[in-house]
């Protein structure tokens, strides 16, 4: 059993676990890769709202590494070439691709928000 295995041996799934997860597999070259991995193999059986809550988390991290990745590929393009009449096109390609690939994570973080608000709404008195 791996170390952010052990966090999944509750009774009940959570938000929170899943992002303490994330944190420790973050050193991980995919850390949402990583994580996904620990919960297939270790998690008790998640109602579908965990489930729900455990793939907006990890799809929120995996957006937020491509957007990383994107970034990197616009940063080393400007780098060795440039910006010129050839790159130009390149280059608001991948600033484009980063803000939407950012956008959707953003938009996934505010449904996971609201879910979270709401499940909490029902467990106070």
């Amino acid at each position: 059993m791996t170390a952010a295995a052990r966090v999944f041996h509750r009774d009940e799934l959570t938000a929170e676990d899943i992002r303490d997860a994330l944190a420790f597999n973050s050193a991980d070259r995919d850390p949402g890769l990583a994580t996904l991995r620990d919960i297939l193999l270790d998690a008790a059986e998640p109602t579908p709202e965990q489930a729900l809550a455990a793939a907006r988390i990890l799809l929120i991290a995996h957006a937020h590494h491509l957007a990383a990745l994107v970034e990197r590929e616009h940063t080393n393009t400007q780098s060795r070439w440039g910006l010129n009449r050839g790159t130009r096109g390149l280059l608001t390609g991948f600033s484009n691709a980063r803000r939407a690939i950012r956008a959707y994570a953003d938009r996934l973080a505010d449904e996971q928000a609201l879910a979270e608000g709401a499940a909490n709404e029902q467990v106070e008195p």
